[in-house]
C-alpha cells in the first residue's frame, strides 16, 4: 500500500487562483483571499452529480450541500494559508517527486499519468495543482495535527489481543473496501451512473493511492470510517472477490465488482494467518492504524482553532 501519499480528504477540486479575476461575485473572504461564488457552484455540482437520476433534492438538503461546499472551500484556504506561513507548502519538486512515485508504482511513464488525468478532465497544470494541495494538507496534518495524537503501548496491545489473541488458524485476506450502493429496484440509467462513478473512483485510487480516504468519503459499507479496512477468512471470502484479487500485488486495486449490494472496489493489502502473528511483527502497523483512526477528529479540532484565529466573513447574502 502506498504510504508516500497518505492523503487526507479533499472533498472538492477548486478553481485555480487565477480565476479570481472572474467577475462572478465573492462568496466569502478568508484572510486576504476570497472564495468565489463560481467555486461554490462548482463544488455543489460535484456533489449533486452523484445523486441518482430521478432522485429529488429538497430545499433543506440543497442548503446543507451549499453550506458544506462553502465550509470545505474556506477550510482549504485556511490550510493553504497556514502552510504558506509555516513554509510547508508543496514545492514543484514535491509534486514532481509524487508524480514520479505514482508512475513508478503503476509501472507507467510520467507522461501517461498526465494523459490519464487529462482524460478525466484534469489538464496537466490542474492535476499538479490538485496534487500539490493534497501534499500540502498531508504536510500540515503530519506536522501540526498528528503530533497531538497519543497512542499508548497498552492500547496497541489491546488491539493486538482483539485482532490476533484468540484467532483460529487459517489464512485471512486483508483489503480496503468501497461500496457504491445501488438499490435493487434501480433503473438501468441509475445503474449506469453508479458504474461510471465507481470507475472514476477506481481510476482516482489507482492514480493517487488514496483508497482509504475515498472509502471514508464515498463508501456505504459499514467499514467506511475505518478507511474500508476489511478482513476475510480466505475460506469464506466470496468467490468473486477471491478471483478479483488473485494475483494482485499489495496496494493494487481491483476492477469494479457488482453484487446484490451495488458496485464494489477492493484494494488488496496482504494475506496472513493470525494465529502465527506475533506482537512485534504488527505493533508498528497497529500503532499507525490507531493514529490514523484518531487523526481526522483531531484535525477537525485543530481546524476549529484555526478558524478562530483568522478573519472569515461570508459576504454573499444567499450563503449567510
Amino acid at each position: 500500500m502506498r504510504t508516500s501519499l497518505c492523503l487526507f480528504v479533499l472533498l472538492l477540486v477548486t478553481a485555480a487562483a487565477s480565476r479570481a479575476e472572474i467577475a462572478d461575485g465573492v462568496a466569502a473572504i478568508v484572510g486576504d483571499e476570497v472564495v468565489l461564488l463560481s467555486e461554490v457552484r462548482t463544488a455543489m455540482q460535484s456533489v449533486m452529480s452523484r445523486v441518482p437520476a430521478g432522485q429529488t433534492i429538497s430545499a433543506a438538503e440543497m442548503r446543507e450541500i451549499r453550506e458544506s461546499a462553502l465550509k470545505s472551500l474556506i477550510d482549504e484556504k485556511l490550510v493553504m494559508q497556514f502552510a504558506k506561513h509555516q513554509g510547508v507548502a508543496a514545492t514543484e519538486a514535491d509534486i514532481d517527486g509524487a508524480v514520479a512515485g505514482i508512475a513508478q508504482e503503476e509501472g507507467i511513464s510520467v507522461d501517461a499519468i498526465y494523459e490519464s488525468a487529462a482524460a478525466q478532465g484534469l489538464p496537466r497544470e490542474a492535476y499538479r495543482e490538485q496534487l500539490g494541495k493534497q501534499i500540502t494538507r498531508m504536510k500540515v496534518v503530519s506536522g501540526s495535527v498528528q503530533n497531538r495524537v497519543r497512542v499508548s503501548d497498552d492500547e496497541v496491545r489491546a488491539l493486538y489481543a482483539e485482532r490476533y489473541g484468540n484467532a483460529k488458524p487459517g489464512e485471512r485476506i486483508r483489503v480496503l473496501h468501497i461500496l457504491i450502493a445501488v438499490p435493487p429496484d434501480a433503473t438501468l440509467e441509475m445503474r449506469a451512473q453508479a458504474r461510471e462513478f465507481t470507475l472514476k473512483l477506481r481510476d482516482q485510487a489507482r492514480q493517487n493511492g488514496d483508497f482509504g480516504t475515498l472509502a471514508r468519503q464515498y463508501s456505504k459499507a459499514p467499514t467506511a470510517q475505518q478507511g474500508g479496512l476489511t478482513v476475510f477468512r480466505a475460506a469464506d471470502a466470496p468467490a468473486e472477490i477471491k478471483v478479483a484479487i488473485d494475483g494482485l500485488k499489495p496496494g493494487e486495486v481491483t476492477d469494479v465488482i457488482e453484487n446484490a449490494h451495488g458496485d464494489n472496489l477492493f484494494q488488496y493489502l496482504d494475506r496472513f494467518d493470525p494465529s502465527t502473528v506475533t506482537y512485534d511483527q504488527v505493533a508498528d502497523r497497529l500503532r499507525g492504524e490507531l493514529v490514523e483512526r484518531r487523526t481526522m477528529p483531531e484535525f477537525e479540532k485543530w481546524m476549529v482553532e484555526v478558524r478562530k484565529n483568522r478573519y472569515i466573513e461570508v459576504v454573499a447574502p444567499e450563503l449567510q
